[in-house]
């Protein structure tokens, strides 16, 4: 025994804390059958690795609570090793525990937690019945959904899907971006869910709404790193762009009538976001995609039903609709037209944040000439990205190794020019007091 030493019982992470009360958790199950697919989120070690619930009031939680990973750890009582006492502690802040041998590892499973989420949505097939009946949206409303629960000192990394899709398809993508201890240890994952029938100018509108929401509630300290996949990317390229009412006029004739609360306008006039610090392109049309405008886009179209009760919902009125070109309300395959006012608007006035993008070509190595197979090389193009990167997949291809590289080179460049300010080093904890 090492009765006079002062070595810490337990060894932590970057933040001193790390040992949880069960009463923070509403359920706690165990990780029984491990799925071990990214090595790098597990550890061997002591204690059982378990799933814990966390009820919460948060309008950004997931539906059911977050899902946190927790260790169930049997933690000496006191300096001189007395035995024992159990405790539930944060695997990830809590890396070793001291015994008669020797600090050992404690035991983490960093994956289950997320396979028992519903942070990520439906299943894919969801985003189907999202576009084709936007007014029927699975997701209640459009909004900010938080994978961990928030932490004023973490980044917020969000993620935007694209046409046709929901969070779901994120999920690969995230586990890959766990791997990294810089950013598990410093980013949040955010997920914007919305129905992708809508048209884009007010699904663009409608993120930048429930951005604001989630940062008048939580009070960022930080700023936010959007990521964008296809349609996902326009949205997000909305947020730190500047569309003045000229720009405006170039869309709706009528806009300048239109009162300045007018949803219609607002969709339209942009200021860019000043809490974004950089943005992530992945497979993005800036310029629209022959397959919007061709014989599958017009089938598409006529599929879509967007019911009078969206009207009411955006705020528009008989004036309003009347301003709109044809009368009624675009879908979203008119706004990833090559001939989308709304994108041609965009592409007139650069982003306003550092931005980089990730280009597919399908691996046929055709440079300018290339396509991921719904967006050509010069659609996806964006002469003034910070650095640009062609990735030999196709247009779902965003877990590519390759593309993966890139986030993560993309995220530690952030990371690297954002102050970590309240994160400590170093911090200690002590096992839980003899009763």
């Amino acid at each position: 025994m090492e009765a006079a030493t002062e070595r810490p019982l337990v060894t932590l992470g970057p933040k001193a804390r790390g040992i949880e009360s069960p009463r923070a958790f509403t359920d706690i199950e165990p990780v029984t059958r491990p799925r071990v697919t990214h090595p790098e989120l597990h550890r061997s070690g002591l204690g059982l690795p378990l799933v814990g619930r966390v009820a919460s009031g948060d309008p950004n939680a997931p539906p059911d609570g977050y899902r946190v990973p927790i260790t169930l750890l049997a933690l000496p009582r006191g300096p001189a090793g007395e035995c024992c006492e159990a405790a539930l502690v944060d695997p990830g802040l809590v890396e070793t525990v001291r015994t008669a041998h020797g600090d050992l590892p404690v035991a983490m499973d960093l994956e289950a937690p997320l396979a028992a989420t519903r942070v990520t949505g439906p299943r894919l097939g969801a985003g189907i019945a999202n576009l084709l009946r936007p007014g029927g949206f699975t997701g209640g409303r459009p909004r900010i959904v938080f994978l961990q629960p928030f932490d004023p000192d973490k980044v917020p990394v969000v993620l935007v899907h694209g046409l046709m899709s929901t969070p779901r398809m994120w999920e690969p993508l995230v586990l890959d971006l766990l791997t990294d201890p810089a950013i598990r240890a410093r980013c949040q994952f955010w997920f914007f869910y919305y129905p992708t029938g809508k048209p884009v100018p007010l699904s663009s509108f409608q993120l930048r709404e429930a951005l604001d929401e989630a940062a008048r509630t939580h009070e960022l300290k930080r700023p936010m790193i959007l990521i964008g996949h296809s349609m996902g990317g326009i949205l997000s390229r909305a947020q730190v762009s500047r569309l003045t009412l000229e720009d405006a006029r170039t869309m709706v004739p009528r806009v300048a009538s239109l009162p300045e609360s007018s949803v219609v306008r607002r969709a339209l006039v942009l200021e860019p976001r000043t809490d974004v610090a950089r943005v992530v392109f992945l497979f993005t049309p800036h310029r629209g995609s022959r397959l919007a405008s061709g014989g599958l886009g017009a089938w598409a179209i006529r599929l879509i039903r967007i019911p009078d009760t969206l009207l009411t919902e955006f705020g528009i009125g008989a004036e309003e609709l009347s301003a709109l070109r044809g009368n009624r309300l675009p879908t979203s395959i008119h706004g990833l037209s090559p001939r989308s006012r709304f994108l041609q608007a965009l592409d007139r006035t650069p982003p306003t944040v550092p931005t980089h993008s990730i280009i597919g070509d399908r691996g046929r190595g055709d440079g300018p000439a290339g396509s991921d197979g719904v967006v050509p090389y010069t659609s996806s193009h964006l002469a003034s990205a910070e650095s640009e990167l062609v990735v030999p997949t196709g247009h779902s291809g965003i877990a590519h190794p390759q593309a993966i590289a890139e986030l993560k080179r993309i995220l530690r460049l952030s990371l690297a020019e954002i102050p970590a300010g309240g994160i400590t080093t170093g911090g200690v904890a002590k096992a839980p007091a003899a009763r």
